[in-house]
């Protein structure tokens, strides 16, 4: 199932005008689309479960909204007008993986703000091909293709934008406020709520595409808690259906739309100061993990590029990409 530039855009003018008819000449007009045309995008709505009324020689009611919470043309919908990702979104039931899948459509196609949603993952990874548990109805799963304006060498910035993303999305849709573990963890009392993995196909000068995939979890059964790995998870909800995940998929896609553009116009610097003050890492005594070793020490800062800054016994280091743990209040 996916949306397309028309089926969102006659969601949202049906959607304001919801209860009352809408005629065939406005939509027709205002979509730019033959009265066939409209037509057939109606039934399209109407596959994803909107319920429409046909008023012969008149019009359309929208008498009803799709009751699944991922339908693909809702979502696009919710995006605001203002924001160019997301016109078209692919939604599978399931799939290896919504990264590769979003690689291979936006590639094939040419595509900037592609998005692919699934319902279940067999496939889920994260950093360093770790698994990312992605069961059926439980998580919101997608990842979205772009085309950044920034050199290769700072694409830690995408991680951090992505991460702020997720965090105002959450806090829009739900009014919680999860905490943000560099690089982009987003946790909730220090168990992972969120993870996030970007790739990019890129030269020595330039990104030419990249993919970041986001795993959410919305829903958590407590028989399971034992598949989301030995530090545990998080979940947004203890009870199926309090989250409607397409609204939090709209909002988390609008906010990592205006982070990434606003890359390319300030250089990062907005990002970077708002980065700076809400990464609960700062501050914190962290042991680093990377292929060399453990370091431990406090986390300082951000560095220009996204790299974490920790004040140790060896002095300041900075670590572009490692795997960290805060210590525990016990250890200080």
């Amino acid at each position: 199932m996916k949306s397309r530039r028309a089926t969102i855009e006659l969601c949202r003018l049906l959607t304001a005008s919801r209860g009352s008819l809408v005629s065939g000449g406005r939509l027709s007009a205002e979509l730019g689309l033959t009265r066939q045309a409209v037509w057939k995008t109606v039934r399209d709505l109407a596959e994803e479960g909107f319920n429409i009324r046909s008023v012969p020689q008149k019009g359309y009611i929208l008498e009803g909204t799709p009751l699944y919470d991922l339908a693909p043309s809702m979502t696009g919908a919710l995006i605001p007008p203002s924001c160019p990702w997301g016109e078209e979104i692919f939604l599978f039931d399931s799939v290896g993986s919504t990264q590769e899948a979003a690689k291979k459509i936006g590639r094939q196609t040419g595509a900037d703000g592609l998005v692919v949603i699934a319902e279940e993952q067999t496939g889920g990874r994260g950093r360093r091909d770790r698994k990312w548990f992605s069961p059926r109805g439980r998580g919101l799963y997608f990842s979205v293709f772009f085309r950044p304006r920034i050199p290769p060498g700072r694409l830690q910035l995408i991680n951090l934008a992505a991460a702020l993303a997720v965090r105002e999305g959450v806090r829009a849709s739900l009014g919680a406020v999860p905490d943000i573990k560099w690089p982009n963890d987003l946790l909730i009392g220090e168990k992972k709520l969120c993870g996030i993995l970007s790739e990019v196909s890129s030269d020595s000068e330039r990104i030419r595409d990249c993919c970041t995939g986001i795993g959410i979890n919305v829903f958590m059964d407590g028989e399971e808690t034992g598949n989301y790995g030995n530090s545990g998870a998080a979940a947004l909800s203890s009870e199926r259906g309090v989250v409607h995940r397409g609204a939090l998929c709209a909002s988390i896609i609008e906010s990592f739309y205006r982070r990434v553009d606003g890359l390319g116009r300030d250089g990062g610097n907005s990002l970077l100061s708002d980065y700076r003050e809400l990464c609960s890492t700062i501050g914190k005594k962290v042991s680093v993990f990377t292929d060399e070793g453990v370091y431990a020490g406090i986390a300082s800062g951000i560095g220009i590029d996204g790299e974490l800054i920790v004040e140790g016994g060896d002095g300041a280091k900075a670590f572009c990409a490692a795997d960290v743990v805060h210590a525990t209040p016990e250890a200080w």
